[in-house]
């Protein structure tokens, strides 16, 4: 990781002096490059390659400094990179091109809960949903419950997802974090209900299925808590957590 942050800092300052030598009004020519660049940086994304990703990114701001989608982008990558001030940074200059960018408020609110910043992260999750032609409010609601959450103000967290599970039964997240909720309040039942749930509506929803082993171990229910920590150890490849979950079932086996 190391040698990426520092390929990444040497392009950054590189593609930063571009940048400043191109702050002109752009062209037709130079907003049609741009939106190639973007779609090939999105390609990238989308396969992971986070170094190509962000040149292409950066070249399309080069050309186009109002464009909001490689400013978002670059913020996700920025983040992946553990650079929140660089994130928040990039965040910010899309909301300032567009006060009503609710993606780029969610994005920026996810930056702050990775730095524990719990209020500023509720801030920007509800100047999210003031846009009400934000195409998943559900995202931002349950978001807000979780930084409730992490915060430690269980009751607020409670309340808010459940609202947001009536406004939104088919958010597996709102479930999860539920039942997140549940188990710090010691209600192992509600807390099953709720992870049952978001498996159900998501199947390949490791978090929770990896809780609610956890959760069926509490109960002492170790038949079920054997069941899915199968399944979280049958996924993702050798990680710390598919073998934690293969010692806790050969434990349980004894």
């Amino acid at each position: 990781m190391a040698k990426i942050l520092l390929k990444f800092c040497g392009l950054c300052s590189v593609v930063c002096g571009l940048f400043l030598a191109c702050a002109t009004t752009p062209t037709v020519e130079d907003l049609k490059k741009a939106e190639a660049y973007y779609k090939l940086g999105v390609s990238y994304l989308n396969e992971n390659k986070l170094r190509e990703s962000f040149i292409e990114f950066q070249k399309a701001i080069s050309l186009n400094q109002e464009d909001k989608y490689s400013l978002n982008a670059l913020g996700l990558i920025s983040t992946r990179f553990k650079e929140y001030d660089k994130a928040i940074n990039y965040y910010k200059r899309a909301i300032s091109i567009d006060p009503h960018y609710s993606e780029a408020m969610n994005n920026l609110g996810v930056t702050y809960l990775e730095i524990e910043n719990w209020d500023e992260a509720v801030k920007y999750f509800k100047m999210a949903l003031d846009n009400p032609l934000y195409a998943t409010p559900d995202t931002a609601h349950s978001n807000i419950g979780y930084a409730l959450y992490k915060k430690g103000d269980y009751l607020n967290a409670l309340n808010t997802l459940n609202d947001t599970i009536r406004k939104y039964p088919e958010s597996p997240q709102s479930a999860y974090i539920l039942g997140l909720v549940y188990m710090k309040l010691n209600n192992i039942k509600s807390a099953i209900d709720n992870f049952n749930k978001a498996v159900t509506l998501s199947p390949k929803y490791i978090d929770a299925r990896w809780e609610l082993a956890n959760a069926y171990l509490r109960e002492g229910n170790k038949g079920k808590a054997i069941e899915h920590f199968k399944i979280v150890a049958e996924s993702n490849g050798d990680t710390e957590r598919t073998r934690e979950a293969s010692k806790y079932i050969e434990l349980l086996k004894e």
